[in-house]
């Protein structure tokens, strides 16, 4: 029964994307670092702090919030500048932080 509930909502999503975009954390007006959620609120824990410029990359969106994987600590995240293939993202840092605070790259 939970099976069957968790299939159809994986299939009420759509299909994964096979790369994830790639983008940067984007400078935040105070030179401060820009905190990654756990869920996409800012009353969630935080799972990390990422300094202006670090390269992530984006795996989904929920309204004002972005889904990015990144690389932090011990966590590797190889991805290149076509973006992240979904198959290597478990080796990734990964949380969601708000959209206004990331910007694009051009591949």
């Amino acid at each position: 029964m939970i099976v069957s509930a968790l299939i159809l909502l994986l299939a009420a999503q759509g299909p994964a994307p096979a790369f994830c975009s790639p983008a940067a954390i984007a400078a935040d007006a105070g030179g401060r670092k820009t905190n990654i959620y756990r869920t996409p609120t800012i009353a969630a824990g935080k799972v990390g702090k990422l300094d202006h410029g670090t390269p992530v990359y984006v795996c989904g969106s929920r309204g004002n919030w972005l889904w990015v994987h990144f690389a932090q600590g011990r966590r590797a995240c190889p991805g290149t500048r076509q973006g992240l293939e979904l198959r290597n993202a478990s080796t990734c840092a990964k949380g969601w932080v708000e959209r206004r605070r990331v910007a694009a790259t051009s591949r």
